[in-house]
């Protein structure tokens, strides 16, 4: 919902940035095995039991979408991981169906070595999972998924000292 009072906008000049896309990791924990502090609209504290999903490159993505409507004054932000995992096997099966009970928090990294935190409002939850065997020997033989974060703003980004050694289990 926009702000009544005062805004101060921000200039952006991204006239010279590169831009590379794709994540390189994601990390999960039970959103109960975490605390987050937020001060000044940052994250400056994080604690917590992660594991680590990693996966192949440019087979992860992370997308925000902004809904609003004026006439009603509601507006919320639902950020999506979608991600892939090659090779159908019990390990990764029984991971994601893991994840699919949990009431998860998830940390991505992106290509930058940046951070983003989703779950900090509302438990991130697996919205889509689905196992193929592929039916060529070029198709997928694996997993995808989907998490969704449901928020009023968009995901925070976490400094990278805060993430270091958060991590018990690499997938």
């Amino acid at each position: 919902m926009a702000n009544c009072g005062s805004v101060t906008l921000s200039a952006i000049d991204a006239r010279c940035d590169t831009s590379f896309g794709g994540i390189k990791r994601v990390l999960v924990a039970n959103r109960d095995d975490v605390t987050v502090t937020v001060s000044d609209d940052t994250i400056t504290a994080l604690a917590g039991n992660f594991v680590e999903w990693q996966f192949r490159k440019n087979t992860g993505s992370l997308t925000s979408t902004v809904s609003s409507d004026a006439a009603i004054g509601s507006s919320f932000v639902t950020t999506e991981v979608s991600l892939q995992f090659t090779k159908a096997e019990a390990t990764k099966r029984l991971a994601i169906q893991s994840a699919i009970n949990a009431n998860a928090v998830v940390i991505v990294e992106d290509m930058y070595g940046q951070y983003i935190y989703l779950g900090l409002e509302n438990e991130v939850v697996v919205t889509s999972a689905t196992m193929v065997t592929g039916t060529a020997a070029t198709d997928l033989n694996g997993f995808t998924l989907v998490f969704q974060d449901v928020a009023s703003q968009l995901p925070y980004f976490v400094e990278s000292t805060l993430v270091e050694g958060l991590t018990t289990t690499k997938g």
